[in-house]
């Protein structure tokens, strides 16, 4: 008899607890996750450009090749098409997406940390899409700079939302 006590009472606390977690994707929430993804993008741009120009570790080029997939519209692509291209994925595409899967993405806690996961996972399709020509050191350097620009991103946009709205908990 006590064990179906100890039952119920601890699933009634781990009901209460996912409820607790549940937070709607609303206009707020979604309007967040955008000015996040904005302020990653602006965070993550000194250390994916800025630091390997200035060391002349490798030429920069992911904004404007970034215009390459305007090509695909049939639009002349353009360092300014680059950085809008650039600039909506960062502040619209993958916040929206993020605001979805984060809820299933490691690690449990703390959870703003999910953003970085979440970073990685869309890093591994970046890397070899904007892949340098060079030697060891030029690639090394790609790789290293612009998987922590990623994570800085993502780290950024987790942040932002996780203080501002949470991140949202689907029930599943």
């Amino acid at each position: 008899m006590s064990s179906e006590l100890a039952e119920r009472e601890v699933t009634t606390v781990e009901e209460s607890i996912v409820e607790s977690f549940e937070i709607p994707i609303t206009a707020r929430v979604v309007a967040m996750a955008m000015f996040g993804g904005f302020v990653g993008t602006v965070f993550m741009m000194p250390i994916l450009v800025g630091v390997p120009e200035l060391l002349g570790l490798f030429q920069t080029t992911p904004i404007t090749e970034f215009a390459g997939f305007a090509a695909f519209f049939g639009l002349q692509p353009t360092l300014t098409l680059g950085i809008l291209l650039f600039g909506f994925g960062g502040t619209v595409a993958l916040p929206l997406t993020f605001l979805v899967l984060g809820a299933f993405l490691p690690p449990e806690e703390p959870r703003y940390l999910r953003g970085a996961t979440f970073a990685t996972f869309f890093w591994t399709g970046f890397a070899p899409a904007f892949w340098p020509e060079g030697g060891l050191l030029v690639v090394a350097s790609y790789l290293v700079s612009s998987l922590v620009a990623h994570w800085v991103y993502g780290l950024t946009l987790g942040t932002v939302l996780h203080r501002t709205t949470g991140i949202p908990q689907h029930q599943v």
